[in-house]
């Protein structure tokens, strides 16, 4: 094979401007003040994740 098929063979680096894709943002809120959950929630949440242990065993 000569040198010219060789190269007409390679795939050419089309990557422009337009293709790369922005990083998102990284200052977005996180919290607004209020909490998730009620005092409710927590103990259902902890009588949840402490039953795992006696699942798992």
């Amino acid at each position: 094979m000569s040198v010219q098929v060789l190269r007409e063979q390679q795939p050419q680096d089309t990557t422009t401007e337009e293709e790369i894709i922005p990083l998102p943002p990284t200052d977005l809120p996180y919290d607004d003040g209020e909490p998730l959950e009620s005092n409710r929630h927590r103990i259902a949440m902890n009588v949840l994740i402490e039953s795992l242990p006696k699942k798992w065993v």
